[in-house]
């Protein structure tokens, strides 16, 4: 992943997400894409959207994540020999 990017697709999921991306438009918006405006419109909704929902899945992690270390903690003092 590069410096610039929080979210970057490896090449065959992009390539497999912009020919949904094209299907989507034809079929519900009758508007056909190429795949340099497909991809163009793919990389907008990554950076425009992508930022949010790694935000919104760090933070539903954040419960989770608590209540594991919590347990760890538990169980590293209850090795304890004194």
């Amino acid at each position: 992943m590069s410096k610039d990017k929080l979210i970057e697709l490896s090449k065959e999921d992009e390539l497999a997400v912009i020919e949904q991306l094209k299907d989507h438009m034809a079929q519900e918006y009758h508007l056909e894409l190429g795949g340099l405006q497909a991809k163009m419109l793919l990389d907008f909704m990554v950076d425009t959207i992508g930022p949010k929902l790694y935000d919104q899945v760090v933070d539903d992690m954040e419960p989770w994540l608590y209540a594991r270390f919590t347990a760890i903690l538990e169980d590293m003092y209850a090795l304890k020999k004194d």
